[in-house]
């Protein structure tokens, strides 16, 4: 994708030869001759860095680009002047100014600029979403139940050593990325990037040369070498979400890296050496998988040298209270509240509802109620119709006869059972999304991808 560039400048000539050079870079490029103007192409043409002149001829840029920070805080704006001294560069940049230009300028130092600017908005998006990885990794190790104890002592073994690969199951929203992380922020390999692969995200014909990338030529299209994300993960980790998905070409090219660390790309006849550990989780029933073969069973039995069962939030007792007293002092914090907890009507409501969506949907739900919300305790009105209208959920403890005498009858097919669940719980989350298949995938908490796979499964 094309970067965007807009000239906000009163001098036209400038701005028309500005552009000519730019767009024989590379660089889809538009321009303002007021400030005015300029704030309205901000939002409408998107641009990813702003040139703007310091004298326009109805306002000063100092004025302009306070406007613009209002509008995009993460958009870079370049100054630029005629007449620049140390005090107006010092303005702009206080102003939010990523750098300061002095014409006349050629354009390799507008390129130059150009490339800097950019590298620091990458830069930012990194720090964002380091940190954003740091807060999640805290909110969803939360738990005293006895199998979560038992996932935290794998996590510490499993950190403690480099050669094993980990195979993290379990369903969706039980935090399987976030136990990857885990294991890896306190391996050797912290320092070292993970690269997170949602293979149920990326179209079919498009997995191999993204994951292992492909050599000039190699097919209609490829003007140049690309490297895949294994190959940039080179030292660090790569954490596969949805292995299941995997298509079975890919899933022989990734058995023989796991086999010999190599690789080769599309097109390439030399292997490509590289040094990463690998995770992979899925809320797949691999073993149901296997006996349909669509998965590699040697690629499995790979996979799966230790495994980690995630369980279920509704399987977690008073994990689920103890998960959403922390969520309500989060947001709390983050919205300015201050709900002081949970009446215990609405905590009975919550330990009986089966969460199909786990911690996410919880984190979810605690969320919208702080937002929404001022009373100092979450009551029964304040939850979801689905929460508050939910039945307690039975243990078989105790109940086995009669669950044997309700379910297990002549003809009982685990398999069929849990697809006529699935199939159920597609079908709420498209009536509740209108049909929306980006919003019901979201529901769902899987890709809109995957849910399209789903759909032709059970419903065409």
């Amino acid at each position: 994708m094309k970067k965007r560039i807009l000239i906000i400048d009163d001098e036209k000539i400038i701005c028309m030869s500005l552009m000519e050079g730019l767009q024989d870079l590379g660089f889809e490029v538009d321009a303002a001759y007021t400030g005015k103007e300029g704030i309205h192409k901000l939002t409408v043409f998107k641009p990813h860095v702003i040139f703007l002149d310091m004298r326009l001829s109805e306002e000063s840029g100092l004025e302009v680009i306070k406007k613009i920070k209002e509008v995009d805080k993460e958009v870079e704006v370049i100054m630029m002047t005629a007449y620049g001294n140390i005090q107006t560069a010092v303005a702009a940049i206080k102003n939010g100014a990523f750098d300061y230009i002095n014409k006349p300028f050629d354009l390799d130092e507008i390129q130059l600029l150009i490339a800097k600017a950019l590298k620091n908005m990458e830069m930012r998006k990194k720090l964002y979403l380091l940190e954003k990885e740091k807060e999640e990794n805290h909110l969803s190790m939360i738990g005293t139940h006895p199998r979560m104890r038992e996932i935290y002592d794998k996590i510490n073994i499993l950190s403690q050593t480099d050669e094993v690969t980990v195979l993290i199951r379990g369903e969706t929203g039980t935090g399987k990325e976030i136990v990857a992380s885990a294991i890896h922020k306190n391996s050797v390999r912290k320092d070292a990037p993970i690269l997170k692969i949602n293979c149920g995200a990326i179209p079919q014909h498009l997995v191999e040369s993204e994951l292992f990338g492909f050599e000039k030529n190699a097919f209609t299209g490829a003007g140049a070498r690309k490297k895949g994300l294994f190959e940039l993960a080179d030292g660090g980790v790569i954490f596969l979400d949805e292995v299941g998905e995997l298509p079975m070409d890919i899933q022989t090219k990734l058995l023989r890296f796991l086999e010999e660390r190599k690789f080769k790309r599309i097109g390439g006849l030399d292997d490509v050496e590289v040094d990463i550990r690998l995770f992979a989780a899925t809320n797949r029933d691999l073993e149901k998988a296997l006996q349909k073969k669509e998965f590699r069973e040697d690629l499995y039995y790979r996979l799966n040298v230790v495994p980690i069962h995630l369980p279920a939030l509704r399987e977690r007792g008073e994990d689920i209270l103890l998960l959403a007293e922390h969520f309500i002092s989060e947001y709390n914090k983050k919205f300015g509240k201050g709900i002081k907890g949970i009446t215990p009507c609405a905590k009975e409501k919550l330990m009986h509802y089966r969460w199909p969506g786990n911690v996410r949907e919880l984190k979810n739900v605690i969320e919208r109620i702080v937002i929404l919300y001022q009373d100092d305790y979450i009551d029964l009105q304040h939850l979801p119709l689905e929460i508050h209208h939910s039945q307690e959920v039975q243990s078989p403890i105790g109940e086995e006869k009669d669950l044997t005498k309700r379910l297990f009858t002549e003809g009982f097919s685990l398999d069929e059972e849990t697809q006529k669940l699935e199939a159920a719980y597609i079908q709420m989350a498209l009536d509740l999304a209108q049909s929306n298949y980006s919003k019901a995938s979201q529901l769902l908490g899987i890709s809109r991808f995957a849910l399209k796979r789903k759909m032709e499964k059970y419903f065409e």
